[in-house]
């Protein structure tokens, strides 16, 4: 059995790994992951902070402070700055493995 529970976990990928991480130790950011998953989906992977905040307005969040605890679990990369440094861009490496934890974790909430 230990054989089986091992290749499940060679199976899953750096992005689903991560996102599961990430919203395990920050569940109140789980509309921000999905909004970043919409945006990536709509850019082809790059997309601005800005375009994700706006995403997440439409499920209910006012408001945060910047994409920097995506970076450092490995969700996003930190592709580029502009605007005077005002705007930052990322990419979403693994797009379908964030996609796919994420929708996990949803249907988990949801479950009775």
């Amino acid at each position: 059995m230990m054989l089986i529970i091992m290749s499940e976990a060679k199976d899953k990928t750096d992005g689903y790994v991560a996102t599961r991480r990430f919203l395990r130790d920050h569940p109140k950011w789980l509309d921000v992951v999905a909004a970043c998953v919409v945006e990536a989906n709509r850019c082809n992977g790059e997309f601005a902070g800005a375009w994700a905040l706006n995403e997440a307005k439409k499920s209910g969040r006012s408001w945060f402070p910047n994409l920097r605890p995506l970076v450092s679990y490995g969700i996003l990369r930190r592709t580029d700055v502009t605007r005077g440094g005002r705007r930052a861009y990322y990419v979403m490496l693994d797009i379908q493995g964030v996609g796919t934890a994420l929708k996990e974790r949803t249907e988990h909430v949801d479950a009775p």
